[in-house]
């Protein structure tokens, strides 16, 4: 396994890392309790997971240390933190969220981390899908109750996700 890129927190729940091709890439938490509202037992807890290439190099490198070093902040933050549930949707505004999806379904399953679980769910607005996963760790106190509610999202947030 390679060894990620050194991250550098910026501030709370916002990190940063440059590759060796010099591109800057950014991870971040934030809140995400907005999307559970309807479930105040555990939504305090829930995080939204994203980062963003920041910079780019002229060419497009394919760089298996930007896997790593993500896969690896995550693994970190939530055998800290096993009461968080991380949210991610993969945005559809370019079409592209489907492949997202397989990209971070084959992640996981390179993941092979025990004490972690990544569960996905598909939300049909009527005129787009909408791909969106929570991962969260086996020790959850809360885990049947967090899986159950996921996999019930109600309207109001498959309307969040739609305006995401």
């Amino acid at each position: 396994m390679f060894n990620p890129y050194k991250l550098t927190e910026l501030k709370t729940g916002v990190y940063q890392f440059t590759t060796d091709f010099s591109v800057v890439y950014s991870v971040y938490f934030g809140d995400g309790q907005n999307y559970f509202y309807d479930y105040p037992e555990f939504a305090g807890e829930v995080l939204t997971f994203g980062f963003d290439r920041l910079s780019s190099h002229d060419q497009n490198y394919f760089d298996i240390k930007v896997r790593y070093t993500i896969i690896h902040l995550i693994i970190q933050y939530l055998e800290t933190h096993q009461d968080k549930i991380l949210f991610f949707v993969c945005d559809s505004a370019d079409s592209k969220g489907t492949g997202r999806m397989r990209i971070f379904q084959h992640w996981y399953r390179q993941l092979q981390v025990a004490d972690l679980e990544k569960h996905d769910e598909t939300i049909d607005t009527g005129d787009m899908l909408i791909h969106c996963s929570i991962i969260l760790h086996s020790n959850n106190n809360m885990r049947n109750h967090i899986l159950s509610s996921f996999r019930h999202l109600s309207h109001s947030t498959a309307q969040k996700l739609k305006s995401y």
